[in-house]
């Protein structure tokens, strides 16, 4: 090699492993409090907290099995042991990965509700390590020049670690897809963000797929998009097409030029547009059938640039309410009449996940979430009367979905802990009674009726397999 050529080589390395010589200080966000464990498996050392027991042994029969499956796939394998977190800090479902200091992945281990992109699963362990277990095989995955370069310079050299995240992130996702029986790229909430994209001519170009925008889809981009991509094209080339991509990349000693036209035959912007091409061809056929079937006229509420949600009807239909982010603003609750007409905003800079009304519409009450004790991000549930008066009903009790009962005096909540959600009642004065409390990590949410376990009905679904319709509950959970 002539001193030109390595000088470059050496410049694309450094390039490559800039962005990750300070990784972010995750640990310092955990409870000083709490108390850690360690499970030992093959492949992982899991780490758990106090409460999270059952949750660390279900992880570690189904985490090697796991690791077999994708070091298959992806034809790679770490040198040691994966570090696996299991915090339940949160009441958003969520993870991460990373490759620096060790190879390490950490797991929120609250399960996705029925309106997250994240919903669409079976379990949620096998879905979640799937996706942050492709994060570490690719990055960690190197050959060539850089896999020389690191054992002089160590773990910092890495060339897949700067792709683009439509690539990252699309890539786990394409792989939690296929290696699970759920999983983004099946989900309908997914199909929904695309085709809106299509039908409103906002479909993104392949330099704006890593989603670096305020106008949703936002960063739903790189996964959504990013993994549908992936699949057409390995529709075409074969599955194991964007491992060779992969392998092909981490050899890589211009990080700057993606090796799409070597893997594939062809440049990514052409095969992108073919993928966009075939996108709006089959959505805009599902519109003009709807369209022939007559579409219902609607009103826009909001002013079409503010991430709205949850609206819900007063039960008169008098009234309507929903939230909304303004990207300037910040959330406010918004309440209109029954028309959708006079909004005025009753509550400045909150955001609210769900409402539930009071009988006679004079008050409602939502979840939110908010930081507790410094450490956790939980949801709680506040009451609002139209007249002004307004009061937290929990404080860190990890409740949402709020319902009255018939009086008004009473409510009813979803709770979750360590992956289990549990039914609760909440009295005005804020007193907490649980009525159903399974620990099979049965997912709960919108439940109704009077506050008594014989007549108790919600929306149940077994490890967040979907929603099974409205079940009448007694003190066992619904069947899966």
């Amino acid at each position: 090699m002539t001193r030109p050529l390595l000088s470059s080589a050496l410049l694309s390395v450094v390039l490559a492993a800039g962005p990750s010589l300070v990784p972010s200080a995750h640990a310092a966000s955990y409870d000083p409090a709490l108390t850690w464990r360690t499970l030992h498996t093959a492949h992982f050392n899991i780490h758990f907290h106090g409460g999270e027991e059952q949750l660390a042994n279900e992880m570690s029969r189904m985490a090697d099995p796991i690791w077999e499956e994708m070091t298959a796939e992806l034809q790679w394998q770490p040198k040691r042991p994966i570090e696996l977190v299991l915090v339940d800090n949160t009441d958003s479902a969520n993870g991460y990965a990373m490759t620096l200091p060790v190879n390490s992945i950490v797991i929120f281990v609250t399960a996705p509700t029925e309106d997250s992109t994240l919903g669409f699963y079976e379990n949620w362990h096998e879905l979640i390590l799937t996706h942050e277990l492709t994060h570490i095989l690719h990055i960690d995955h190197l050959g060539g020049l850089p896999k020389a370069l690191r054992a002089v310079f160590g773990r910092i050299v890495s060339v897949n670690r700067i792709s683009p995240g439509w690539v990252t992130e699309g890539f786990a996702t394409f792989q939690e897809t296929r290696h699970t029986t759920t999983g983004r790229g099946r989900a309908s909430m997914a199909h929904m963000i695309k085709r809106v994209a299509v039908l409103e001519d906002e479909f993104p170009p392949l330099s704006n797929l890593d989603g670096y925008q305020v106008a949703p889809p936002a960063g739903n981009l790189r996964y959504l998009f990013g993994q549908d991509f992936q699949a057409y094209v390995a529709e075409t080339y074969g599955d194991d097409t964007w491992t060779r991509f992969v392998h092909q990349y981490g050899r890589w000693v211009l990080p700057w030029v993606l090796p799409g036209k070597r893997t594939f035959g062809k440049g990514l912007p052409p095969l992108y547009r073919e993928w966009r091409d075939a996108m709006s061809a089959r959505y805009t056929a599902q519109a003009a059938e709807l369209e022939a079937e007559g579409l219902t006229p609607f009103t826009l509420l909001s002013d079409g640039v503010d991430q709205c949600a949850a609206p819900n009807y007063s039960p008169d239909s008098a009234r309507i309410v929903w939230s909304c982010y303004d990207p300037n603003e910040g959330p406010a609750i918004w309440l209109a009449d029954g028309a959708g007409e006079n909004a005025v905003k009753k509550l400045d800079q909150r955001f609210a996940t769900d409402f539930g009304w009071r009988a006679d519409g004079e008050a409602f009450a939502f979840s939110a979430l908010h930081v507790v004790d410094r450490f956790n991000t939980y949801n709680d549930v506040y009451y609002y009367e139209l007249n002004g008066t307004f009061s937290a009903l929990t404080n860190g009790d990890r409740a949402r979905n709020p319902a009255f009962s018939p009086d008004g005096r009473e409510l009813l909540v979803v709770t979750n802990d360590v992956q289990n959600n549990q039914v609760k009642r909440v009295t005005i004065d804020q007193r907490v009674v649980e009525l159903i409390g399974p620990e099979d990590h049965t997912q709960y949410s919108t439940p109704a009726g009077p506050p008594t376990v014989a007549t108790l009905r919600c929306r149940c679904g077994k490890k967040g397999a979907g929603t099974s319709g409205f079940t009448t509950l007694t003190a066992l959970p619904c069947a899966a």
